[in-house]
């Protein structure tokens, strides 16, 4: 029987025919199916090249999971402006050029951008889906819906972008990031047995109206903090309340919100009516870390530095170097020294109570 032999130019003759013949073949596509934060399916193709993110903090997750902003084809304005006055900005200046046209600051999108711009999928809001979600769908545009009103949803659309991106491995090393954090920060609270600080957290101020949230959210939870709008009887999200509401709740600790970029720890310790809290008159106001506690990709960090204010003589370890150690697990870069002050809002955050001497350093 006769034997046929190739020498290697002719292997690659060959190999270069069947790339001609099927040019698609080593990308090779496949369909998924995809459950949203409704617990809708949603049917997508393989590989995703291009995805709108409406929502403000789910971006920096895919950023995280996918390695860069090379597949982020639109986000929100207001994210792009909150993104590109902090730190994530500085890390992906090319956030700069992504496009904001497709959705409203009020997360209202734009359909027939969004139809001329044909992303593969979009994600928005699960609430108000009549007039968010909605106009999408009925345009046949491929909607993907997300949450973060409990850790149980926050860490759902993480997993979906694993799935959305194809990287479900780099997903589920968040999502075991996550359980690490919860679990040591029970078990570190759970070995103090002390009363659990209350707090307030207000996300905007007018003259003596406030808007706080007002649920238990799961990482005061985590942190073993206490609302004392909840604890009021309030459920909601956000609520607006005036001074004398505060005055009665008595918080230990207020923290002031990092996503409003005008108010600051300062403009709580002159307030007229809040002059009379303990918690004012203790130097116990704080603004926020620039890292959203709402996000499973990231959120550990602000998670642990809630849980450092409230328990300062327990939570005693260099969170500076949390906070670099982390940012480089998340996004592959170093941080500087200005870097780590500025999200940790050194500045706004120099008359809070033993504020400088925990989380400041000298560069």
């Amino acid at each position: 029987m006769a034997k046929w032999t190739f020498s290697g130019l002719q292997i690659a003759a060959v190999l270069a025919l069947s790339l001609l013949i099927n040019p698609a073949a080593p990308a090779r596509a496949d369909s998924i199916s995809i459950s949203d934060s409704r617990g809708q399916t949603v049917q997508i193709q393989r590989p995703v090249r291009n995805v709108a993110i409406f929502p403000l903090p789910i971006p920096e997750a895919m950023i995280a999971i996918d390695g860069g902003t090379q597949r982020l084809m639109a986000i929100n304005p207001r994210a792009k402006s909150a993104l590109m006055k902090g730190v994530i900005g500085q890390l992906f200046p090319e956030i700069a050029n992504i496009r904001t046209d497709l959705v409203a600051p009020d997360f209202v999108p734009n359909v027939e951008e969004i139809l001329t711009a044909n992303p593969d999928i979009v994600l928005q809001w699960q609430a108000k889906g009549g007039e968010r979600v909605a106009p999408m769908e009925n345009a046949g545009i491929e909607v993907a819906t997300v949450s973060t009103d409990s850790r149980e949803t926050r860490r759902g659309y993480i997993a979906m972008l694993g799935q959305i991106l194809g990287k479900e491995d780099r997903a589920q090393t968040l999502l075991d990031w996550d359980d690490r954090t919860v679990t040591e920060l029970a078990k570190a609270l759970r070995s103090a047995n002390r009363p659990k600080p209350r707090i307030a957290f207000i996300d905007g101020m007018i003259g003596n109206e406030f808007v706080v949230f007002g649920r238990q959210e799961s990482y005061f939870t985590a942190a073993g903090l206490v609302n004392a709008a909840t604890e009021a009887g309030y459920t909601d999200g956000s609520i607006k309340v005036g001074a004398e509401a505060l005055l009665s709740w008595k918080p230990d600790i207020v923290f002031v919100n990092y996503y409003n970029d005008t108010l600051q720890p300062a403009d709580i310790f002159k307030h007229p009516v809040l002059a009379g809290l303990d918690a004012v008159k203790n130097g116990r106001v704080y603004k926020t870390p620039a890292i959203d506690p709402a996000t499973a990709a990231g959120g550990e960090l602000a998670c642990l530095w809630l849980a450092k204010i409230g328990y300062p003589d327990i939570f005693v370890s260099d969170f500076r170097s949390e906070v670099s150690k982390g940012f480089h697990e998340l996004y592959g870069k170093d941080l500087t020294a200005t870097q780590v002050d500025q999200l940790l809002q050194i500045s706004w955050n120099g008359a809070s109570a033993g504020y400088v001497s925990a989380f400041g350093t000298s560069h």
